[in-house]
């Protein structure tokens, strides 16, 4: 591409999409689409290699689901990007194919030192923007998807939070310090992280502050870190009044590429779904729609990669089953235990454990269950969670005096 119109129109529509994204998705493809079709007519430029990485994170949005048409796109903007040696779009490449496509046919952990490494590129470039969004998605990644050290990730994103404010990139700054807040929540830390960026206020006061704002992009994240963490500790009251209000307040846009995030929450919202529906009231329909809904996207997503998404899948099989009162739920309890350690998810194979020794515990098998909850308290341990070691700490001691004839 030469003409020089065509190439200020393409810079134009390339700084567009990141705004697109967050503010309005529907408009997002519309500029890929634009984009695409202007290299095709007027030939390859840098942000053609975006171009095409883009609309291979279409091809994975749930409108078309086509996650290998996606990696192909994907392998075609990063290739493009090389042979035209465009450094500089490094960042921005990384983030939609590492964030947007290879989360369906890789290992999430093999992501995060790409993030790293389009943070390097980006600082070296001057692209703080796409910098910063991509230590933004490496902590997604982290927190919600890899499980990775909880005290070694607060003290991470305590810097990059103050990167970010250092380069004026307040919206990713407030983003991580909502996952900031979860490590200390999970921790047991006493601490506010929303204070030095919001004023003093506390998360409450931040949910208000976004609703005034109509800030939904960032009460969206926040909705889903408090329903995470709710759920994590077992306060699951708290935890479906933020599955509601997510579900009432946010609007699902169906044709933009999605990060991990929404698949780690549709995973969780299947879990909040069969607790609920094993109360058998009045919502059981109801609930047990949710989860089917959850287990059949789960299904889907396994099939592409198997890495990240069989633990969770087996773990949503299983709580059905308990629900139907079906004895496959065992077995099935045991794979997603497997796979979770197989695949380095210390904070999921915590979690399967415990719903192994609660389920077992509903069989009145006291001391099968006594060792899957203590089996839970060393995943959690080895992720940083204190507050879920102390919970199942007490679970341990409730139980150990019951399994006392077991063991002789």
């Amino acid at each position: 591409m030469t003409d020089t119109k065509k190439l200020a129109a393409m810079r134009f529509l390339n700084h567009m999409l990141i705004v697109t994204f967050s503010r309005n998705p529907s408009l997002n493809p519309i500029l890929v689409f634009r984009m695409v079709r202007m290299t095709v007519k007027f030939g390859v430029c840098n942000m053609s290699a975006i171009a095409f990485a883009c609309y291979g994170a279409w091809l994975a949005s749930f409108l078309n689901k086509d996650y290998e048409g996606a990696f192909r796109m994907g392998r075609v903007g990063t290739d493009l990007m090389k042979k035209l040696d465009a450094a500089e779009i490094l960042p921005r490449i990384h983030l939609v194919v590492y964030g947007m496509i290879n989360i369906y046919k890789e290992p999430w952990q093999a992501s995060l030192c790409k993030y790293s490494e389009a943070y390097d590129a980006g600082m070296i470039s001057g692209d703080m923007e796409y910098a910063v969004q991509n230590m933004n998605f490496h902590y997604t990644t982290s927190v919600f998807g890899c499980g990775s050290n909880l005290k070694e990730l607060d003290q991470d994103l305590e810097k990059h939070i103050k990167r970010a404010i250092q380069y004026q990139q307040y919206t990713v700054a407030k983003t991580m310090a909502i996952y900031n807040q979860l490590t200390f929540d999970l921790m047991g830390v006493d601490k506010n992280a929303y204070e030095d960026l919001f004023g003093g206020l506390n998360e409450d006061g931040v949910i208000e502050l976004f609703v005034r704002e109509n800030n939904w992009a960032q009460l969206n994240v926040m909705y889903q870190k408090i329903k995470y963490v709710k759920y994590m500790c077992g306060d699951m009251d708290e935890a479906v009044k933020y599955y509601d209000l997510y579900q009432g307040k946010i609007s699902i846009t169906k044709n933009t590429g999605r990060t991990l995030l929404f698949y780690v929450m549709t995973f969780i919202d299947g879990l909040i779904a069969l607790y609920f529906a094993r109360k058998h009231g009045g919502d059981e329909t109801k609930w047990t729609k949710v989860a089917e809904k959850s287990i059949e996207a789960l299904n889907e997503l396994a099939q592409s990669c198997s890495w990240n998404f069989a633990n969770k899948l087996y773990l949503l099989q299983a709580e059905y089953y308990f629900l139907k009162d079906d004895e496959r739920a065992y077995a099935c309890y045991k794979r997603s235990i497997k796979k979770a350690r197989e695949h380095r998810f210390n904070h999921e194979e915590g979690l399967a454990n415990e719903k192994l020794a609660t389920y077992l515990l509903h069989k009145s098998k006291h001391a099968e269950a006594l060792q899957y909850f203590k089996d839970a308290k060393k995943c959690y341990s080895t992720w940083g969670a204190t507050v879920l070691e102390q919970r199942i700490e007490k679970a341990i001691t409730v139980l150990s005096p019951l399994c006392i004839g077991d063991l002789v």
